[in-house]
């Protein structure tokens, strides 16, 4: 997914396959699931923002999440990071949740958005994810650190 960043920006996390993704911003509510050679949805962290995509068939983008850290040169429609948290279910297990604030949207959905990914490594991104909001923007990480 390192395409998609924009001039200067580092990838500091790459997780290529992201089990489950449930998306809510009342009053909707969506889900989806990875399923090999068909949908997946993948997750990049970088030094600016958080990237959530699906894609299927491989290649053909069908949702895209940009949650920005606070005070990162956002624009003024973009979505900010306000929280991640990590937890454990006992029917999906790991997971992370990301809680944006939206500056503009439309009547199927509120201000509030809510992406829980169930994936490995949920707590270690959620302590990175903490770490790059509250230090934004003087944090310079040096290596990317990519998982499967």
């Amino acid at each position: 997914m390192n395409e998609i960043l924009l001039e200067g920006e580092k990838g500091l996390y790459d997780c290529e396959r992201v089990e489950l993704a449930v998306y809510k911003s009342l009053p909707t509510i969506h889900a989806a699931a990875s399923a090999p050679g068909l949908h997946t949805i993948k997750l990049l962290v970088t030094d600016r923002r958080v990237i959530v995509r699906g894609v299927i068939l491989g290649d053909k983008q069908v949702a895209e999440f940009d949650f920005w850290y606070p005070d990162n040169g956002a624009s003024a429609t973009s979505d900010v990071l306000e929280a991640a948290a990590a937890g454990v279910s006992q029917a999906g297990g790991e997971y992370l949740t990301l809680a944006a604030r939206s500056r503009e949207h439309g009547p199927w959905r509120s201000d509030v958005v809510e992406l829980s990914l169930y994936m490995d490594d949920a707590q270690r991104v959620a302590q990175m994810l903490n770490e790059l909001r509250r230090t934004r923007p003087a944090i310079q990480l040096a290596e990317t650190v990519t998982t499967g």
